[in-house]
């Protein structure tokens, strides 16, 4: 455990750690405009952020990450409509994600007494960053809305041409077969599904995102993601079942979340993860 300390004291100390949180308390307050934009369809409407309740235009010094809705008690200053705490907890994770990234791929060297970046880990960095940044996006899309939208989805299986071309540790055929195993195998289970019960139980949303996961991870990531965000769900889908006693077997829940978290603690932790899987 000291060794682990002294290994990351140089880290915790960095200037570098905060000013990520710093950045990442400011993307988590961009973030939460396309959360609430994104599935209204309105992202390209509004150039401005406005008060959901009232309409009337925020001013920046109400927009401030975190703070603004400690400072104002959660509730608008215009017309006093609650604001959801969905948009302080969004800004923290955003932050917090970003420096345990920086953590993962510190990219800022020291040599000879100056900085240096290595490429490697900063494309690794970059790569991770727009990664859990869209994963995160999803994921409060779904829990909201209980879709994933193709806007999201789809461009980053587009785009894993790119990201193999970039990234120094993933290949074409570990990104290609992410692709049509990721999509293929929740592909097929929904129809299996569809064909027992004659109802769907599995969303294609959730089926583009484990594709766009396995084709900027790799094939490799499948079978870890899927277990895990399959263990997870289960534990919270019975724990708020027992809690509510309004829900049944039958309630459907959001699996885009469970599969993002899954996904984003394989990109960092993922031999952990698997060789947890391995000793079952």
């Amino acid at each position: 455990m000291q060794g682990l300390l002294l290994e990351l004291l140089p880290i915790l100390c960095s200037p570098l750690s905060y000013i990520f949180l710093c950045l990442g308390l400011l993307m988590g307050s961009f973030f939460n405009v396309c959360i609430y934009r994104i599935p209204r369809g309105i992202f390209w409407k509004e150039k401005r952020s406005v008060c959901p309740h009232c309409g009337v235009m925020i001013p920046f010094w109400h927009n401030v990450p975190l703070l603004s809705w400690i400072f104002l008690r959660g509730k608008a200053a215009c017309c006093g409509g609650r604001i959801s705490i969905q948009y302080p907890l969004v800004e923290l994770a955003t932050g917090l994600l970003f420096v345990l990234i920086y953590w993962k791929f510190p990219f800022v060297l020291r040599w000879d007494g100056q900085l240096a970046i290595d490429p490697r880990d900063f494309l690794r960095f970059a790569h991770a960053l727009v990664f859990c940044s869209v994963l995160l996006i999803c994921s409060v899309i779904d829990l909201e809305h209980q879709i994933i939208p193709d806007v999201l989805s789809l461009p980053m299986i587009a785009l894993t041409p790119l990201v193999v071309w970039v990234h120094p540790d993933l290949d074409w055929k570990s990104a290609l077969l992410g692709v049509v195993l990721g999509g293929g195998v929740f592909y097929a289970i929904a129809w299996i599904y569809y064909l027992v019960r004659r109802e769907a139980g599995l969303g294609m949303g959730d089926v583009k995102l484990l594709a766009a996961i396995g084709g900027w991870l790799g094939y490799q990531a499948i079978l870890t993601t899927v277990f895990w965000a399959s263990i997870l769900g289960s534990i919270v889908g019975i724990s708020v079942i027992l809690i509510s006693k309004k829900m049944d077997m039958k309630t459907r829940l959001p699996f885009g979340p469970f599969l993002s978290f899954a996904a984003v603690c394989y990109h960092l932790f993922g031999h952990q993860l698997a060789d947890v899987i391995i000793t079952f």
